[in-house]
């Protein structure tokens, strides 16, 4: 059976990188037409995890579209 489930975590530093995540997403969701699942989850005020998950990805969209979200946010190294 194909795995069809594709998941990123961006982890934020600030308010200003938490709305860049979420305006390039927005953006990239409009370009892409895809309606991925959306969760944030706040450390504090200024921290926290932005998570982007594919269920079910049956055209495999979740890559190029990861692919280009990373470029545009200047991540060259995931860990």
């Amino acid at each position: 059976m194909e795995e069809r489930y594709a998941r990123l975590e961006i982890d934020y530093d600030s308010i200003e990188e938490k709305k860049n995540i979420c305006n390039i997403v927005n953006d990239l969701i409009l370009k892409h037409r895809i309606s991925p699942q959306i969760e944030v989850k706040p450390d504090d005020l200024e921290h926290g995890c932005y998570i982007i998950e594919f269920h079910d990805d049956y055209d495999q969209k979740a890559g190029p579209f990861f692919e280009e979200l990373l470029a545009s946010l200047g991540i060259d190294r995931c860990d």
